[in-house]
């Protein structure tokens, strides 16, 4: 059986629909599981720029508690002096009360 070259081509297929999705729809779970959601990076600002505890890493923000790091047990110790005017502070920057208790431990 000889077929032409017309009837050997198929059929051109149509273009189909992207089953690719937004990076947003699969960043905004993980951020939220992470609890890297906005008050997170407001967290970061503040705590930065207005607290001025540079020796303090904020590691994350989960159900009202901010977890931070340190190296040294004096910081520890300035902010469970501290920890009601720095939440206080913070819950004014975020706009409601979200944060209720800091966790710091030594790295």
């Amino acid at each position: 059986m000889n077929y032409s070259t017309e009837e050997k081509r198929k059929p051109y297929k149509t273009a189909r629909k992207s089953e690719l999705m937004p990076v947003a729809d699969i960043l905004e779970p993980i951020k939220k599981m992470l609890g890297l959601d906005e008050d997170f990076f407001t967290i970061m600002k503040v705590w930065n720029k207005e607290l001025g505890i540079d020796s303090v890493e904020v590691c994350g923000y989960k159900d009202g508690t901010i977890f931070a790091q340190t190296q040294y047990n004096a910081a520890i110790n300035e902010i469970l002096i501290r920890k009601k005017e720095i939440i206080n502070k913070l819950n004014q920057y975020i706009g409601n009360a979200k944060i209720k208790n800091i966790k710091v431990t030594v790295k």
